[in-house]
């Protein structure tokens, strides 16, 4: 616990809390508008300023990304502290005139007329930042971001076209303070009239909360079954109960990496699917197979590719390892560094180390395979059969070079090895 000051009285709160958490908790007001406690802070909008004391020292500090310190003293509304608020509620409403969350914090603050020119009174984004990380940190589809700078700085997707990285969760929407985003509506009536439109996949599905579903409502959410049940079971609003970004970040199992956010199949490959394509590359678990191989075969660009036939291959010596497609589809790329080093695909299997780009036909056949708790299950169950093998490698080796030594003990054990992890598999 930390012992500090705020307001003239004596305080405590827990080590590397900030200071708007430990305010907001002892039921001290400050006025926020780019903070949200699920998103990392940020600091823009500046309103959460106070003034903090330390060694005779005063300044200025956003609270809520200033973390607690012991013997600070703390002024959340001197005033000095209400002049800097008033100054940035009055550039705030020079740019957005309109917003009713900036009317309301102007009453509140007692603030009469505005001194600065307006450019654009219809403008109501006051670049937060919110919908962004929202994208980012809580859905993970990271569709928009800021771009260019200054008077021009604005949100939008990257270089200003439409992407598939788009959901139409609504969640921007919906975190926007000023209601400047309109993103749900507009996406969905985009997605109605592509040449898509008829496959689309359901949002839910799309944010990782259901294993698959193609929408069959005309892409109108509102009378849909499952979206009515998502909003009554987890409001405000589905993707802030359930973080679905969060649920991706990778975790370590038994020594060996997941990726919860992929797909994978009984080959041990992973499959990412990206807008019209899809991208292929080894899971932890065969990836030790990357170290030892002599060399690496793929197919060519533009080769087509059938499922149950060979997508890549690694020699060693006299030994082959093929993997199987479980997909059709065209090849796009190839990740050339693979073949130049083949042990990449070990260091960094989920990026450096992907193997190949295939453009498929059948794209909604990738959802057939595992993929989220079923794929956590399935790697869990194999990597505590692998797990025991390379612990005996690891004491084998403790004297000599890790990677020599176990390049060599995995070539000598390739077929037992093999055999391990793809048990079910010829």
């Amino acid at each position: 616990m930390v012992s500090l000051t705020i307001n003239g009285k004596k305080v405590r709160g827990s080590e590397g809390s900030t200071l708007l958490e430990l305010c907001r908790e002892k039921g001290i007001s400050i006025p926020t508008l780019c903070y949200h406690p699920d998103l990392s802070p940020q600091g823009s909008c500046r309103l959460c300023t106070v003034e903090v004391f330390k060694d005779g020292k005063r300044r200025m500090v956003t609270a809520c990304n200033f973390p607690i310190q012991s013997g600070i003293e703390v002024w959340t509304h001197s005033s000095p502290v209400l002049r800097v608020r008033r100054l940035l509620i009055e550039l705030l409403l020079a740019r957005c005139p309109e917003a009713n969350v900036l009317q309301t914090l102007a009453r509140e603050l007692g603030m009469e007329g505005n001194r600065f020119y307006t450019k654009d009174p219809k403008e109501r984004c006051i670049l937060c930042g919110l919908c962004i990380r929202t994208c980012r940190e809580i859905v993970g589809a990271n569709a928009i971001g800021f771009s260019q700078r200054g008077t021009a700085k604005k949100v939008s997707t990257p270089f200003e076209v439409d992407s598939d990285q788009c959901i139409a969760c609504g969640a921007c929407e919906f975190i926007c303070p000023t209601g400047a985003i309109q993103m749900e509506m507009d996406r969905i009536r985009k997605i109605k009239t592509s040449d898509t439109g008829m496959k689309r996949y359901c949002r839910y599905m799309r944010l990782g909360l259901i294993d698959f579903m193609i929408c069959s409502n005309g892409f109108e959410c509102w009378r849909c079954e499952l979206d009515q049940r998502m909003e009554d079971q987890f409001p405000p609003h589905p993707v802030f109960a359930l973080k679905p970004a969060k649920k991706r970040i990778p975790l370590e199992i038994e020594s060996f990496i997941f990726h919860p956010d992929l797909f994978y199949d009984d080959q041990h490959l992973w499959f990412k699917p990206m807008d019209s394509w899809i991208k292929v590359g080894l899971d932890g678990l065969s990836s030790v197979f990357a170290l030892a191989a002599d060399s690496i075969w793929l197919p060519s660009e533009g080769e087509h590719i059938r499922e149950g036939e060979e997508i890549a291959q690694f020699i060693q010596e006299d030994k082959k390892l093929i993997f199987i497609s479980p997909i059709t589809g065209k090849v796009l790329g190839i990740n050339r560094d693979i073949l130049e080093s083949p042990s990449l695909a070990w260091r960094d299997p989920y990026h450096r180390g992907w193997l190949l780009m295939i453009q498929s036909e059948e794209k909604e056949k990738i959802y057939r395979l595992y993929s989220g708790e079923r794929a956590k299950e399935w790697f869990t169950e194999r990597a505590k059969e692998m797990k025991p093998i390379l612990k005996d490698l690891e004491e084998t080796g403790a004297s000599k070079d890790r990677e020599v030594w176990r390049k060599e003990e995995i070539q000598k054990k390739w077929i037992f090895l093999t055999r391990i992890l793809f048990s079910n598999k010829p």
